[in-house]
């Protein structure tokens, strides 16, 4: 159903009722917009069989309610009464029509509702409800359920609003036994969003004084429109033959801010350039889209604070104040952002938003937030309107330097909880969020690498992996993401890596749930597990940090049974866990550390470094990154084994300096060499110095090792010289 067909049911006037002034509330859209898309709508409350005295269209946020409003004004040649430039009250309703049409015009323009021969559009109840405060609010909805109820024939009464501040309304309407039929607008389908963006980017080609050029050039103009489609609908969707099937697709690709924001980016003066915006270092990351959406929800966070402003400063209390310039602090996107957390995660913050708001405007500007935000279009009723926002949201106040501590860290804990579902949008805005123009390294707080690590695994599907890397800098940590997958056998990166550093002194490394492809060194302190359930550890995990808390009470080791995979090796000072469970499946388990207990003790490894001359820990500590960078050499061809040098250089060494030293070796002994970006392994030179794979495998501490380990140290010393 159209908005069209609604229009159709509802009283219409001859001619326009013509009004002595506009300035009073009341207004009438006697000119129709052009290019106008009629929105969608559906029935979620008929009064049938009775006809109703009220419509009531709702709609989240920016769906284009005022618009439908103009629209129907045009259409019906009724009045519109704004109340976003209202105080509303009792009598506010009769009160706008006599002073805009004259107590002659405005009788008999009631008398003709009640017939069912005109009718009377209120748009804005929302912002009314902001302007007035509630008790005005609640008075004026009284006054409009007494008019209507007197209505009979066709609907003499469109309201329109946004759903939470409709329930008032409703209830009201069901207390009085009023009969009104509700409806709600829709996110556009395909053939609107693509007739409403051509129609938004002749506008913004006009605001910059140029030709409409997607118009004549069609062809490489729609290729690019569906690109940008496509890129945004995988933020959501795992694809498939129409991205538009997908429900929550269209909720995004269908909601107006978003194509608002889409025209500005397709408004460009050759198409074939905007292929370079996606050949950037975010598009060879995998995350030019995200940088998109991130601008679209940044841009409605902005027009929420506008549309909440305009309102506020025209109250009593922020008037009697009379210092405008501080509008420019009120709801902004930070704050936004820190009260969305409380009223659905109910994670709250010590601090008053915005912290130097006057005391005496501190109690009108709570009542106008409260009824502002469960009007949010990041909201469906009191959850998130979808899980993008949430994220957004999520990342966005830890982020922001506006947040407490105490809400950082509750924000934090909940990430890191079982109650939350991991999406890979968390990660990809805390990497744009955090990120300085012009450096590739995004900066957090190190217990979100943690959530990081849940968040990028949850994009992961069949035949991806996850690669994750982590040290110590300095008195910072370091942290690398990277997905692959092999679409024919060769290894890809499908997404990343992307960089993370934690702030300085943030040293510790939580990860709740699990952690494979993993390779960690210097840390001070690694914990696992959380709120006493089971961990899992796949294949390939190098863990080296002083001490590891297990808190888990499971401990899982599983793996594919490949045996070129490497068993997981935990290399501590200290291991501390209690009444911990350990099993061992399709793996292996190493554990280098001097002082364990059972069930640990049956994985314990020893080096032996007292067979080792001077430098012991040093050189164990080489070896074993010589070991873990040989035994990722997998696929041998012609005496050769190959990874790709990006790979290597950015996940297996990264910043860890005792690999460089361990790969630079290699290197220098004419095992590894760089050919065509791909690092090289000569199986026959490194046969020479010994050393078996399975005894890498293994931990096997060989005469050939002990050697080894010393040219190790002293290639390390001339390097360091």
């Amino acid at each position: 159903m159209l908005l069209s067909d609604l229009a159709n049911v509802c009283g219409v006037q001859e001619s326009w009722v013509g009004l002595i002034s506009e300035s009073k509330g009341v207004r009438e859209e006697r000119k129709p917009k052009e290019n106008y898309v009629i929105p969608e709508i559906r029935v979620t409350h008929d009064s049938g069989p009775v006809t109703p005295s009220l419509i009531l269209i709702t709609a989240p946020a920016a769906v284009g309610k005022t618009t439908a409003a103009c629209y129907l004004s045009n259409t019906l040649k009724a009045p519109i009464v704004d109340l976003s430039t209202l105080h509303v009250g009792s009598n506010a309703l009769e009160g706008a029509l006599w002073k805009s049409m004259g107590p002659a015009k405005a009788g008999n323009f009631v008398e003709e509702m009640r017939g069912g021969r005109a009718t009377l559009i209120i748009d804005a109840l929302d912002e009314a409800e902001i302007r007035s405060g509630q008790a005005n609010f609640q008075a004026f909805l009284r006054d409009v359920a007494e008019t209507a109820s007197d209505m009979s024939g066709k609907p003499a009464m469109i309201m329109l609003s946004r759903a939470e501040s409709a329930r008032s309304l409703t209830e009201l309407f069901r207390e009085r036994n009023l009969q009104y039929s509700h409806f709600e607008i829709l996110p556009f389908r395909r053939t609107q969003a693509e007739t409403y963006l051509d129609a938004r980017m002749v506008e913004v080609y006009a605001v910059s004084g140029k030709e409409a050029v997607h118009r004549r050039y069609h062809a490489p103009y729609e290729k690019a429109r569906d690109t940008l489609f496509s890129l945004l609908a995988s933020v959501i969707s795992n694809g498939g033959s129409d991205i538009w099937e997908d429900s929550s697709v269209r909720d995004f690709l269908g909601y107006a801010p978003v194509l608002d924001v889409a025209a500005e980016f397709l408004a460009v003066d050759n198409f074939t350039t905007l292929h370079r915006d996606f050949s950037s270092s975010e598009a060879a990351e995998g995350t030019a889209h995200w940088h998109l959406v991130a601008q679209v929800i940044d841009h409605l966070l902005v027009r929420e604070q506008d549309k909440f402003v305009t309102q506020f400063v025209e109250t009593i209390e922020f008037e009697s104040f009379g210092d405008r310039r501080l509008s420019a602090a009120l709801y902004a996107p930070e704050e936004q952002c820190t009260r969305l957390l409380d009223y659905v995660e109910n994670i709250p913050t010590s601090v008053e938003l915005p912290a130097h708001l006057p005391e005496r405007l501190r109690e009108p500007y709570e009542a106008a937030v409260t009824a502002q935000l469960v009007n949010h279009p990041f909201l469906r009723g009191s959850e998130w309107f979808n899980v993008i926002f949430r994220d957004y949201v999520t990342a966005r106040s830890l982020a922001s330097v506006t947040t407490a501590s105490d809400a950082g860290a509750s924000i934090r804990s909940r990430l890191l909880s079982s109650e939350w579902k991991h999406s890979p949008m968390f990660a990809y805005f805390t990497h744009a969020l955090t990120r300085i123009k012009g450096v590739s390294i995004s900066t957090c707080h190190s217990e979100l690498f943690g959530a990081l690590y849940e968040s990028f695994k949850s994009m992961c599907v069949a035949g991806d992996t996850l690669h994750f890397t982590a040290g110590r800098t300095g008195n910072r940590l370091f942290a690398s993401y990277a997905v692959s997958s092999k679409p024919q056998g060769e290894l890809v990166l499908t997404m990343g890596p992307l960089g993370f550093a934690s702030y300085e002194g943030s040293l510790t490394l939580t990860f709740p749930r699990e952690l494979s492809n993993a390779e960690i060194y210097e840390v001070p302190e690694v914990v696992l597990g959380g709120e006493g359930n089971s961990f899992k550890f796949g294949p390939n995990v190098y863990i080296a940090c002083h001490d590891l808390l297990v808190v888990a009470k499971d401990v899982q080791v599983f793996g594919t049974g490949n045996e070129a995979e490497m068993p997981v090796l935990l290399n501590v000072a200290n291991l501390i866990s209690e009444n911990v469970k350990i099993r061992v499946e399709s793996a292996q388990l190493h554990v280098l550390c001097d002082d364990l207990y059972y069930p640990w003790t049956q994985y314990q490894k020893k080096l032996n470094p007292s067979k080792l001359h001077s430098n012991a820990r040093e050189a164990s500590a080489l070896y074993l990154e010589l070991r873990r960078i040989v035994l990722r050499f997998k696929d041998a061809k012609k005496g050769e084994a190959a990874l790709f040098q990006p790979f290597v250089d950015n996940l297996i060494v990264g910043e860890n300096r005792r690999a460089r030293t361990a790969l630079d070796f290699l290197q220098s002994i004419g095992c590894v060499e760089v050919r065509n970006s791909m690092y090289l392994l000569d199986l026959a030179e490194f046969a020479k110095l010994g050393i078996s794979r399975p005894q890498l495998r293994e931990l096997e501490m060989s005469e050939a090792v002990v050697a080894v380990s010393q040219r190790l140290v002293e290639f390390a010393s001339r390097k360091g010289r």
